[in-house]
C-alpha cells in the first residue's frame, strides 16, 4: 500500500511539475480606451511610473506646445501617394507660435527631385499664431481652424486629429530633441 501511495505521490509531483513548465506568466495592462497590451514577465526588467505636468491654463498649454514634435504616423501612412524618400513628419512650434510642419527625407533617397535634401529636415508649410488652446481644457486645442485638433496635451505628448478634404487622421505627437531645418523657398 505504501509503495502504491508513493509511486501516486510522485506521479502527481511529476505532472504538477510538468504543467507548471507550460505555463507563463504575463502582465495584462488594459487602458481606459479598452486595448489591453500583454507582455511576458520575464522579458520585463522594470515597470516605472511617472507622473507628467499637464498644463492648467491656457498659457501654460500655449507654452507646453512650444518645441519639436514627432508624429507617430510616417508619410506612408497619411497619404498613401507619399514617395518612399520621406522618412517622418515633424511639427514644430516656435516662442513666437508660429508652427511650421517639417518633412525629414530618408538618406538613402532616389527621388531626384528631393536627393539635394537627403537626410535633412524640409518645411512643407508653416502658419503664424494659428494655436487656439481651449480656455475650459487646457489639454485640448486646435491649430489651423480646427484641421489639426489635439488632446491630452502634457509635457512630453499629445494626441491629434486632422480632419482635411476628407482625411481623418488620429495619431500622437511625441517630443523630440530640437534639430536643424531648412524652409525651402
Amino acid at each position: 500500500m505504501k509503495k502504491i501511495i508513493c509511486m501516486l505521490a510522485m506521479a502527481l509531483l511529476a505532472i504538477g511539475a510538468a504543467q507548471a513548465q507550460n505555463q507563463v506568466r504575463k502582465m495584462v495592462i488594459q487602458k481606459t480606451n479598452g486595448q489591453v497590451m500583454k507582455c511576458k514577465t520575464a522579458e520585463i526588467e522594470t515597470v516605472t511610473f511617472e507622473e507628467v505636468a499637464v498644463p492648467t491654463t491656457v498659457e501654460e498649454a500655449e507654452a507646453m506646445l512650444v518645441g519639436y514634435w514627432k508624429w507617430s504616423m510616417s508619410p506612408q501612412e497619411l497619404y498613401a501617394g507619399y514617395p518612399d524618400g520621406f522618412e517622418s513628419f515633424y511639427f514644430v512650434v516656435t516662442e513666437e507660435h508660429k508652427t511650421y510642419w517639417v518633412l525629414k527625407i530618408a538618406d538613402s533617397v532616389t527621388d531626384e527631385s528631393i536627393a539635394p535634401y537627403a537626410g535633412k529636415y524640409v518645411v512643407f508649410g508653416e502658419e503664424a499664431g494659428s494655436i487656439s488652446v481651449n480656455s475650459e481644457d487646457p489639454t485640448t486645442g486646435n491649430v489651423l481652424d480646427d484641421i489639426f485638433l489635439f488632446n491630452n496635451l502634457d509635457q512630453n505628448s499629445f494626441d491629434a486629429h486632422v480632419d482635411d478634404d476628407g482625411i481623418k487622421l488620429d495619431f500622437t505627437c511625441s517630443r523630440v530633441e530640437p534639430f536643424e531645418f531648412i524652409i525651402d523657398e
